[in-house]
């Protein structure tokens, strides 16, 4: 079968030498405090330990077995001084924790310690969390949670620390794990700051070698005293950064957590006050070891090592954690009398674009990164007709790609193609087949919309024709459905570009 439209292809697309820009990586974290426990390449997690340490907010480790885990709490417990338990979330019974109940003179009962027993600890541990019965989960969660055990508060209780094994559902490590299950989400929700431990298997050989020699050389006998220096240093510069960030926080976490959302990641509002409060007590870590860290970097750490999903057992591919981290930066980064503040409050891809385009001094750079990002977000249909907009259609803003980067400018015009550009299409289906009954279908939108182009005498059907077309053979239509959604999406939007214009905004001047 073969489709032909007579719409010519889109002109060479002009050159420029400006692209968007990104938000630097994090600088290398500093590694000095962990290395003095004697562990190797675990530097990574100092800003997040450092971060709990001064907070007292439960922190959880998830890592493969042999990863440093335990040892990093335990030495950390002993270099500090700590009076700390560990517990083996796998074996422990409740009368390992609370003692053994007896009853005294008055006939109630009191507790019978035991050298395990949580009764002034300063430091719980619990390690193999995951493994633990959901009963034995529900009596931990006051402890984690409230600093409780039957509702007699642990007054000394400071830290609560966990480790566990990724749950078994996770693909690659569910033959290995099949003991660890994830945790109650409820239960899951209460780590303040969660931490992917690095596996060594990723380090350098140098640093493998490293790691291999370590237990023959032990923790720096000046281990503690540079740790309490530090965690002393956290603790004073944190109400500074409290009080110089916290709104700008608030609204980073805020919009974080409407772009998680939509890419199906819902945070509980505990978990949005978590990590607000982890920003703040990680850039305070940093900044004890580091004097020029940026708060940006410190966000994205807190970011990367708050999330639940992991330890219930769900996934958050870090590249989407990262691309909705740097989102929400961007807007939360834009004062609410900034222009820019405007553009990108605009939730509707299309929208933003528009107004954007109306921004009378904005920056190429800038408009680059909107388009992009909208292209990258629209649906097909929808898509298509803002491409078509871009390129300079019928209403479209044209000679606007010579603003846009070459990579951006040509994925504008790839996108043009699909609607201005003769299709064809050589393919043998199988009848009654459902690639058959989506292509009938299209055959039916086809005649449809040539009638159409006969009776008005415009083109609009042809390039409508053409988007079909190009869509089924590249396998985007799936159902009938999908054919009238496509039309549907760039019919609407075509109205929407054409309407009237935002209101022009002056680049840097108040709106």
């Amino acid at each position: 079968m073969a489709i032909r439209s007579s719409r010519a292809a889109p002109a060479a697309i002009p050159a420029t030498s400006l692209s968007a820009t990104q938000p630097a990586s994090p600088p290398a974290p500093r590694r000095d405090l962990i290395a003095r426990l004697g562990l190797v390449g675990l530097g990574s997690l100092e800003p997040v330990v450092l971060a709990s340490l001064a907070t007292r907010s439960p922190l959880l480790l998830i890592g493969s077995h042999g990863s440093g885990k335990s040892l990093l709490l335990e030495r950390l417990a002993v270099a500090l001084g700590l009076s700390w338990r560990h517990y083996n979330a796998a074996l422990v019974n409740f009368d390992d924790l609370v003692g053994y109940p007896l009853p005294d003179e008055r006939g109630q009962l009191r507790f019978v310690q035991t050298p395990a027993s949580v009764w002034g600890a300063e430091c719980v541990f619990i390690d193999e969390i995951s493994r633990a019965r959901l009963d034995v989960q529900n009596r931990l969660f006051p402890i984690i949670h409230e600093r409780r055990v039957q509702g007699i508060a642990l007054e000394a209780l400071q830290h609560r620390w966990a480790a566990m094994n990724p749950p078994s559902g996770d693909d690659e490590e569910a033959a290995v794990y099949a003991g660890s299950h994830p945790l109650d989400l409820a239960l899951a929700d209460r780590f303040a700051l969660q931490a992917r431990v690095p596996d060594w298997r990723a380090f350098d050989a140098a640093e493998q070698e490293a790691v291999i020699r370590a237990a023959q050389t032990g923790p720096d006998p000046q281990a503690g005293a540079s740790w309490a220096e530090a965690l002393q240093a956290t603790r004073d510069r944190l109400p500074m950064v409290q009080a110089q960030w916290a709104p700008s926080i608030a609204r980073y976490v805020r919009l974080l957590a409407a772009l998680l959302a939509e890419a199906g990641a819902v945070l509980s509002a505990r978990r949005a006050g978590m990590l607000a409060a982890n920003v703040a007590a990680v850039h305070a870590a940093r900044l004890t070891g580091d004097p020029a860290a940026g708060i940006e970097d410190s966000a994205w750490i807190a970011a990367l090592n708050s999330m639940p999903f992991a330890a219930a057992g769900g996934k958050l591919d870090d590249s989407k954690l990262l691309a909705c981290h740097r989102e929400a930066w961007r807007q939360a980064a834009a004062r609410a009398e900034d222009p820019m503040s405007r553009i990108l409050a605009e939730r509707d891809p299309v929208a933003r674009v528009k107004l954007a385009m109306a921004a009378t001094g904005l920056p190429d750079g800038e408009l680059t990164t909107i388009v992009t990002d909208a292209l990258a977000s629209c649906p097909d249909g929808r898509r298509h007709a803002l491409a078509e907009w871009l390129f300079g259609g019928d209403q479209g803003e044209g000679g606007s790609l010579h603003r846009l980067s070459v990579v951006a400018a040509e994925a504008v015009a790839e996108t043009v193609r699909d609607v201005a550009c003769v299709q064809e299409i050589h393919e043998q289906v199988q009848p009654n087949g459902k690639r058959h009954r989506v292509w009938k279908h299209v055959q039916q939108r086809l005649g449809a919309l040539a009638s159409s182009a006969l009776s008005h005498a415009t083109d609009a059907a042809e390039r409508q024709g053409n988007l079909l077309v190009a869509m089924f053979a590249a396998g985007r239509l799936q159902a009938e459905a999908d054919v009238d959604l496509v039309l549907e999406r760039y019919r609407a939007t075509r109205e929407e570009l054409s309407g009237p214009d935002h209101a022009t905004v002056a680049w840097g001047v108040a709106a």
